[in-house]
């Protein structure tokens, strides 16, 4: 009796235990898969698909996910890393996954997976930062066509500590949960090296992501993997999701052919790179969602010369974009952090005809959510780099695709260290315009920048505009156009520029670089003295800089682009 009563006992606690685990793990489970779409649930007993030898998973404090396949439910897996086990329940479809607990050690490590169809190891996996890489051409751009490019591919065999993976260009209707489709993994993880770094024009490995991956390994010291998703000429409707578009009262797979179009100066079919899709959410769907499932720092991005077209939509699509990437990482398993690092480039120059403002400088003041810089009130921990001034008009792949990657992935680096990595006393932030003084006595405006506070380097006169209004209401519309405005004056932390040109009574707004190509290599008019930055644009129009007096700008509020 005593005997039974024991067996009972022990029954009822084994399978409150297996209760427990279904109710840590169900949680858990990736996004089932369409039965719509291509992929099927494997037979055998796996990893994930875009698991494998040499990857970076992310190190503590946050803690990394793996998960995959099983062709029997309701049955354990045991996972092992380094000192610890972690044990996961296969749900009715077939899918486990388990959170490890956070590793701080480098590695390498043996990663090995064991259930009642025996064992699968992952081999020599390091633990460090994951940042996933993404956008258009200017992302997909490879090492191999950029400046130095033998010298860099040949540099990347120093190091192996930073691993590489790419997905392929593929698109669906409906969302996956793995890279398992056939031919949707370009490069699986590979350690870095001349031959996975220097893999062709287009192909890989980024040429963005790969110079922020390694100078971002120099500066920490540790582990990096670079996951890198992206096709060239594409969308920022592509990338989204159809909650991220809702937020901007657009429909998925109902844009309008001007928004979706690439700009005739940016076909990339004229360079041999074709463009990509131009439906709504089918990137999100194929390149993006199946992700979701790791853990990652961060994330950089490259694109908008796409929208450049019709921008008018950009600064919602953008920050919804980020703020929908974030919430739905983070929902997947609760690891990644819910605001993680967000940067990006604002776009470089293109044709060299310097006269030229259509798209671009509107995409740029998008791509800041209409306030200037970054991070700012909508878009909270996020960073740029400013290319704007870093042209490469004789690029054999077209102006739109510069060759210098090296400077915008050192902009990127040193803003993301300040951002992303909370690290002191980095000048990230290029300088800003915080006030302005009118004297129309003198015919006099005075743009102050940083409060005061930032010491300005003037390298030439050029690339101001004042916006004469002449009609009453004294605003920037149809009635009104812009005209050079040239520097008179210089303080440490200040630039005057004359509106003679205009009369100081019809004076309505101010605006800088406000050019699809605003200036040569490196010499726009303002860059900060300590960073060497380049000043950003802007563009801010009053019906009160008619008057004499100071105004302040409220960098807390955004502001829409008149006319």
């Amino acid at each position: 009796m005593m005997r039974l009563f024991f067996t009972f006992f022990a029954v009822c606690i084994a399978n409150a235990r297996k209760q427990d685990v279904i109710e840590m793990n169900m949680q858990d489970i990736p996004v089932e898969i369409d039965d719509s779409t291509s992929l099927t649930l494997p037979k055998q007993f796996s990893f994930a698909a875009y698991y494998g030898d040499h990857m970076v998973l992310q190190k503590a404090p946050q803690r990394a996910v793996i998960w995959g396949y099983n062709p029997y439910t309701d049955v354990f897996i045991d996972v092992s890393v380094d000192k610890q086990t972690v044990q996961a329940l296969v749900n009715s479809k077939g899918l486990w996954r388990v959170i490890l607990d956070p590793v701080e050690g480098p590695g390498p490590y043996n990663i090995t997976a064991r259930g009642s169809e025996g064992e699968i190891t992952l081999t020599d996996v390091l633990f460090g930062d994951v940042w996933l890489c993404s956008g258009q051409s200017n992302m997909q751009f490879s090492v191999s066509q950029g400046f130095n490019a033998s010298e860099e591919i040949k540099d990347a065999d120093n190091f192996p500590k930073i691993r590489l993976f790419t997905v392929n260009q593929v698109s669906s209707k409906t969302p996956w949960s793995d890279l398992d489709a056939a031919n949707s993994i370009k490069q699986p993880w590979s350690v870095a090296s001349s031959s996975s770094v220097g893999g062709g024009a287009w192909n890989y490995f980024s040429a963005v992501c790969w110079l922020y991956g390694k100078y971002l390994y120099q500066k920490l010291g540790y582990p990096i993997g670079l996951l890198n998703t992206c096709w060239g000429g594409t969308p920022v409707e592509a990338w989204s999701s159809p909650d991220a578009l809702a937020k901007c009262g657009l429909e998925s797979g109902t844009m309008t052919s001007d928004q979706l179009v690439e700009p005739i100066y940016g076909r990339m079919s004229s360079y041999r790179n074709y463009g990509g899709p131009q439906t709504a959410v089918i990137l999100w769907n194929a390149m993006i969602n199946p992700l979701l499932n790791m853990t990652i720092y961060g994330a950089i991005w490259y694109q908008g010369e796409n929208n450049a077209r019709k921008p008018t939509t950009y600064n919602c699509t953008f920050p919804s974009m980020i703020s929908d990437w974030r919430a739905k990482f983070h929902a997947s398993h609760g690891q990644n952090d819910p605001s993680f690092p967000f940067g990006f480039v604002m776009l470089g120059a293109n044709i060299p005809n310097m006269s030229d403002f259509s798209g671009f400088p509107d995409i740029r003041w998008h791509q800041t959510a209409d306030f200037g810089f970054v991070p700012n009130k909508k878009m909270e921990n996020v960073f740029m780099a400013n290319a704007m001034d870093l042209p490469d008009f004789l690029s054999p792949y077209g102006p739109i695709h510069p060759r210098d990657k090296q400077d915008v992935a050192r902009r990127l680096v040193n803003a993301s260290l300040a951002v992303a990595y909370h690290q002191k006393d980095i000048s990230y932030q290029a300088p800003l315009p915080s006030g302005f003084k009118v004297d129309t006595a003198t015919s006099r405006l005075e743009i102050v920048y940083n409060n005061g506070t930032e010491v300005l380097q003037l390298r030439n006169s050029v690339g101001f505009e004042i916006c004469c209004s002449y009609d009453d209401k004294k605003i920037c519309n149809g009635h009104a156009w812009w005209l050079p405005a040239s520097v008179v004056s210089k303080t440490l932390s200040s630039v005057t520029v004359t509106t003679a040109s205009c009369g100081p009574q019809n004076v309505a707004g101010i605006r800088y670089a406000w050019r699809l190509s605003p200036c040569t290599f490196k010499d726009c008019s303002l860059y900060s003295f300590k960073s060497s930055l380049p000043a950003s644009p802007f563009q801010f129009t009053s019906a009160s800089f008619h008057k004499d007096g100071s105004y302040t700008i409220n960098n807390n509020i955004p502001y829409p682009l008149e006319g």
